[in-house]
C-alpha cells in the first residue's frame, strides 16, 4: 500500500456556499457530501503506508497490537506485526495469508473479487460496501470537531442497517483531506477495538514482490477458515 492510513480513509469535505437576501454567504457540508469525499479520495490514492496500533478491550482486559501496514492496489496488502513479533498478513487480489509463528500455522483464504472483508474496506470496493451496509450520520453537532491535540477531525457515527456479526457501531475520525486516521469499533461478541493510524504516507514506492507470501516449510497450513457473511 502506498502511504495513506490504513485501512482504512480519506475525506475532504464539500461545501455548498449560498447567498442570502442580505448578501451574506453560508457554506453548508452534510454527512453524505463527507463519505463521498473519502471514498473519492481513496480512489485515487496508488498506494499508501502507516504505522498502526490496535487496542482491543473485552470488559476490563485491553490487548494491544502495533506494527506497519502497506498498500498498493488492486487489493495488495502487506501487514507485519511488532507486536506480536513476526506476525504477518500478506493478501493479493486473489490469496490471503495470515501467519501466527507461535503456532507456526498459516491461514490461507482464497479471495473472491467482490468480497468485502476487514482487508478489502481499504479499497474502494470495501468502502463502498461498509457504508451501505451502515447508517451514518455526523457523530456531534460541530464539524469538524476539535481534537484533544488541538486539530481538528470530522467525526462520522456509523450503526449496522441490520443485525449481524462483525461491528454493530462503529466511530471514524477524517482529516480534512478526507484520510480516515482513527477508527472505533463495537462488535457483536463484546470486543470494543480502536485502530489508530500514524506516519501516513501516500503514493510510496512498493514493490510488486512484498506481496507474495513464501509459506515456511514446517508451518501448519488451514485452507479458507473463514466464511463470507453474505
Amino acid at each position: 500500500m502506498k502511504r495513506q492510513p490504513t485501512i482504512f480513509f480519506l475525506i475532504l469535505f464539500l461545501l455548498s456556499p449560498f447567498t442570502d437576501s442580505q448578501g451574506y454567504k453560508f457554506k453548508f457540508i452534510t454527512v453524505s457530501d463527507i463519505v463521498k469525499k473519502i471514498k473519492n479520495r481513496f480512489s485515487e490514492i496508488e498506494s499508501y503506508q502507516a504505522n498502526f496500533k490496535i487496542t482491543t478491550e473485552r470488559q476490563s482486559n485491553k490487548t494491544y497490537n502495533s506494527g506497519l501496514i502497506k498498500y498498493k492496489k488492486s487489493n495488495n496488502m502487506l501487514i507485519e506485526f511488532h507486536n506480536p513479533w513476526g506476525q504477518k498478513i500478506v493478501s493479493n487480489r486473489n490469496t490471503m495469508w495470515i501467519y501466527i509463528p507461535s503456532m507456526n500455522v498459516v491461514a490461507e483464504q482464497d479471495l473472491k473479487s467482490n468480497s468485502a472483508s476487514l482487508f478489502s474496506s481499504g479499497t474502494r470496493s470495501g468502502l463502498n460496501r461498509l457504508f451501505s451496509k451502515y447508517h451514518y450520520k455526523f457523530a456531534s453537532k460541530e464539524q469538524p470537531e476539535e481534537q484533544i491535540d488541538g486539530t481538528k477531525k470530522y467525526t462520522l457515527f456509523l450503526k449496522q442497517k441490520e443485525s449481524r456479526s462483525g461491528f454493530r457501531k462503529i466511530k471514524l475520525w477524517v482529516s480534512d483531506d478526507y484520510i480516515i486516521h482513527k477508527a472505533y469499533g463495537e462488535s457483536t461478541t463484546g470486543n470494543n477495538i480502536t485502530l489508530e493510524l500514524t506516519n501516513i504516507m501516500l503514493d510510496v514506492d512498493l514493490p510488486n514482490g512484498i506481496f507474495k507470501f513464501d509459506v515456511p516449510s514446517k508451518a501448519k497450513i488451514i485452507k479458507n477458515p473463514m466464511v463470507s457473511e453474505e
